[in-house]
């Protein structure tokens, strides 16, 4: 007995390779939003970095200016590098999320080449029927 007709092996190929197509397409998708998705993200990165840039100057700046020994220069130096601080945190946890999202559409991007190579293999696959073999009969 055949497990799969030839007709039957038709419509499950073209049914396997649509499921296919659609997994390719909605992988594709699903990275495309995430792309979209990090791009504000990565703008508050730059503007952070340049916040960041900016403090550092400032701070430099108050280092050689005339009074950078006086309790008042102090204590702005330090309020600009407790900014500075609280920024590169910031920025750290952008940029693990970042990566995370990178990492995702890495993932996605390998499921949909996939899934569109499994729907190429299916165009030429075809079910072969195992034949039972004959059974020999034992000698002692």
């Amino acid at each position: 007995m055949k497990t799969f007709s030839q007709v039957q092996q038709i419509d499950a190929r073209k049914s396997f390779m649509e499921e296919c197509r659609n997994k390719a397409w909605s992988a594709a998708c699903h990275a495309d939003w995430i792309a979209h998705s990090l791009e504000p993200l990565m703008a508050d990165y730059k503007r952070l970095q340049e916040e960041d840039h900016q403090l550092e100057a400032d701070i430099k700046e108050l280092e050689k200016a005339l009074d950078n020994h006086t309790v008042d220069n102090r204590n702005k130096r330090k309020s600009l590098q407790e900014r500075r601080n609280e920024i590169a945190r910031q920025m750290q946890g952008i940029a693990q999320h970042a990566q995370q999202g990178q990492k995702a559409m890495e993932q996605l991007l390998q499921s949909v080449e996939a899934s569109i190579a499994l729907a190429k293999h299916a165009e030429e696959f075809e079910w072969k029927e195992v034949e039972a073999a004959a059974e020999q009969p034992e000698t002692v």
